[in-house]
């Protein structure tokens, strides 16, 4: 009879392990999402459908946003290693969509981008890795870090590869369109970046088009005035941009044709599309931990968005999905933005397979 070999040995040390991992890891205690085999390098990408990549980049808190207001730029550089933790928690099943996503497409985990104190060198990083990922044939799926360089570096690396046009379905509360000066772009601890990137993929990134920019959400006292005119003298039309007052009226009528028809427009005549997700776009009773503003996004709308997203663009056109601005310690909205991920995920099997979730 054989016995199986216990991972301790008894008397142990007392510098040994407390427990026995029995997911891979990235360091220490780190695991990777959801356990999904570890890539070590790019090889290692090579037959993966979907790869996860860390940002870990912490903003400058601006000298506006003191205390707990500038919660959502303090220790992001942690949040990546705190989702993945989070996520062990969860498989790929989802029964009220009647799919199994891991069964149909194979995750792998990159780890994290290295970030440093000079931001223009963590831009230059987080493109870098990205194209890695998408140059092994695998769908990029980022966690910053704020946003800024957990966004524009993940676009534009999606953008440069893209046969076409590229459309994008960007989720957030704010307008994130702010002018900049030379200087500032030449600021490598530039705290401008975050408040200023959606607009600088509009009037830099070849391929990312006006027409297939789509703001979901925008609310809120701490925009500014420009924070629409800006995006309408690039060329977004201003149906494309859905603010508190749009959902509210759909509401009324049919939310869910609401939905669609976002990822419609995003999606019109565009070869690509990528989703970025700032948390702030949900409404502030969603989250304990973190509530930002009121008056957004219900969980429901939200996922039923990023589902639509996977199910319009189907794999061909699924660019990839990028999370920003999510503080370490917002476990509920780390669990949300899971389920996020995986609804993405679920879209795109449901188009490949000719299913539906049910209305």
């Amino acid at each position: 009879m054989t016995t199986t070999k216990p991972p301790y040995t008894w008397p142990r040390r007392p510098t040994a392990a407390v427990s026995q991992p029995l997911v891979p890891r990235l360091y220490g205690g780190i695991p990777t999402l959801y356990g999904a085999p570890l890539a070590e390098s790019a090889a290692d990408l090579r037959g993966a459908d979907v790869a996860f990549v860390g940002i870990p980049w912490s903003a400058p808190s601006p000298d506006s946003r003191p205390g707990v207001a500038g919660a959502a730029f303090v220790g992001t550089q942690m949040t990546p290693g705190t989702f993945r933790q989070n996520s062990l928690k969860y498989g790929g099943y989802l029964p009220e969509l009647e799919v199994d996503v891991f069964e149909h497409l194979s995750l792998v985990d990159y780890g994290d981008v290295s970030i440093g104190n000079d931001v223009n060198a963590a831009l230059e990083e987080a493109y870098r890795v990205t194209g890695e990922v998408i140059d092994a044939g695998c769908i990029p799926l980022t966690i910053g870090g704020n946003s800024g360089v957990s966004s524009y570096p993940v676009l534009r690396a999606i953008a440069e590869r893209s046969r076409g046009k590229v459309g994008v379905l960007n989720f957030d509360a704010h307008g994130d369109n702010g002018l900049t000066t030379p200087e500032e772009r030449a600021d490598r601890r530039d705290p401008r970046w975050a408040g200023t990137w959606a607009l600088r993929i509009l009037q830099e990134l070849p391929g990312v088009t006006a027409r297939n920019y789509v703001h979901i959400g925008l609310r809120g006292p701490r925009n500014d005035p420009g924070s629409i005119t800006r995006f309408l003298d690039v060329g977004v039309p201003r149906e494309n941009i859905y603010t508190y007052r749009e959902f509210k009226q759909a509401r009324k009528r049919d939310v869910d044709e609401l939905c669609r028809a976002a990822v419609v427009r995003a999606l019109d005549s565009v070869d690509t599309l990528w989703i970025g997700i700032d948390t702030d776009v949900l409404t502030m009773g969603v989250s304990p931990d973190y509530g930002d503003e009121p008056l957004g996004i219900t969980t429901e709308e939200f996922l039923e968005i990023v589902y639509q997203a996977g199910l319009q663009a189907g794999r061909a056109r699924f660019g990839g999905l990028s999370i920003m601005a999510l503080p370490p310690n917002a476990l509920t909205l780390h669990w949300i933005l899971m389920y996020a991920q995986l609804y993405a995920l679920a879209g795109l099997v449901h188009a490949e397979t000719g299913s539906r979730h049910p209305a």
